[in-house]
């Protein structure tokens, strides 16, 4: 017997930093997905997976919270696609969050949104893909402070960068040490942003999450990123957002002024001398969803 479950993962964050005291942001998921296949083995098995340490961690979790313990030993899985890692495309929270959904249906028991955010913060600091609607979302603690439209017509061309950079690794006080300093900046990034998704005003969007990109410049620097701003300028782009604790950044269009083909084309020329791997995706709705055999 065999289950097998996918979640998105982001480009990055449309914007993060302190609300209220509290470390927040707006994920932005793309059709980039991690794909898990729970399986069921005769055999108890007895090495766990190095590179998917993560995900085996929250399957231990999972089967401790349902007191399913015992089951541990003959349950194993594996991941049929993959999202790049180190790059902040929420990658680890995929794999945690389509494995969850796999081994739920396996066992035959339903999985809440909620429930998958409480087990991966177990692990490590969590976006909020698993969730279907886009949101404000607070990732230390798994709440979603408000549910934002979804902006349909938003495109974004992926850059990824050079070399990797670990969720973990991060050093968080001195994250908050710079939102506190950008306390006022970091406020208006929120604002343009919702505001933009309430209204429909993809402008807004880019402006916003350009500026808290470049507030994460002061301590997260990316040696493109002003480079990339006054391309996205040049190019007709609404503006550039990143991934706040990785090696990310994505170029945010219009869809309706360009399609996406015209603007990956843009895109590449305008790097064309830099070692970077480019990819152009589309925004969509988070969530787990299980694949039918």
């Amino acid at each position: 017997m065999r289950k097998r479950a996918i979640c998105p993962g982001s480009m990055g964050e449309l914007v993060q930093g302190l609300r209220e005291g509290k470390e927040v942001l707006i994920s932005l998921p793309i059709d980039r997905y991690s794909e898990m296949e729970v399986i069921w083995q005769e055999e108890e098995r007895k090495t766990e997976k190095n590179n998917l340490w993560k995900s085996e961690k929250a399957l231990r979790i999972a089967l401790g919270e349902w007191r399913m313990e015992h089951l541990a030993g003959q349950i194993t899985f594996r991941r049929l696609r993959e999202i790049p890692s180190g790059k902040g495309l929420a990658s680890s929270t995929a794999d945690i969050a389509a494995l969850l959904g796999a081994l739920a249906r396996f066992l035959g028991r339903p999985i809440r949104e909620e429930e998958i955010a409480r087990i991966a913060l177990q692990v490590e600091p969590t976006d909020s893909v698993f969730f279907s609607e886009l949101s404000i979302f607070d990732h230390l603690r798994g709440e979603i402070k408000l549910s934002l439209p979804l902006p349909r017509y938003l495109g974004v061309v992926v850059v990824e960068l050079p070399g990797e950079r670990e969720t973990l690794a991060v050093d968080r006080e001195k994250l908050r040490e710079n939102w506190e300093k950008h306390r006022r900046e970091i406020e208006e990034a929120f604002r343009l942003v919702e505001r933009g998704l309430e209204e429909g005003d993809l402008s807004l969007v880019g402006r916003g999450a350009t500026l808290s990109g470049q507030i994460m410049q002061e301590v997260e620097k990316e040696d493109l990123w002003n480079k990339m701003v006054s391309i996205s300028r040049e190019i007709g782009a609404l503006g550039v957002n990143r991934a706040h604790t990785g090696r990310a950044v994505g170029i945010l269009f219009d869809r309706r002024v360009y399609t996406p083909e015209e603007m990956l084309s843009r895109v590449k020329e305008a790097l064309k001398r830099e070692e970077v791997k480019i990819e152009v995706n589309t925004v969509i709705s988070g969530g787990v969803r299980v694949v039918e055999l």
